[in-house]
């Protein structure tokens, strides 16, 4: 996950995502809990004009946010 175009697959599950790196044997699960939490604390500091430069971990959260905020007639 160190380079700033990392390449996974997100599965949905039933309390989160598990993700699959296509460079990598690591392989991470992601609860809803994280995901909620990292979307709170990041739209917090946003409208307080505090974010800073996200970490690879939060980059991987962003990447997932996003993915569930797309509606579901978008064709990829």
């Amino acid at each position: 996950m160190n380079n700033e175009t990392t390449r996974f697959s997100a599965t949905q599950t039933d309390n989160g995502f598990h993700v699959t790196f296509f460079d990598s044997p690591e392989e991470l699960e992601v609860s809803v809990h994280d995901l909620n939490e990292f979307a709170n604390r990041y739209t917090h500091e946003m409208l307080e004009g505090k974010l800073q430069e996200l970490s690879e971990k939060e980059k991987l959260l962003f990447s997932i946010w996003e993915m569930v905020l797309i509606p579901d007639d978008t064709i990829h």
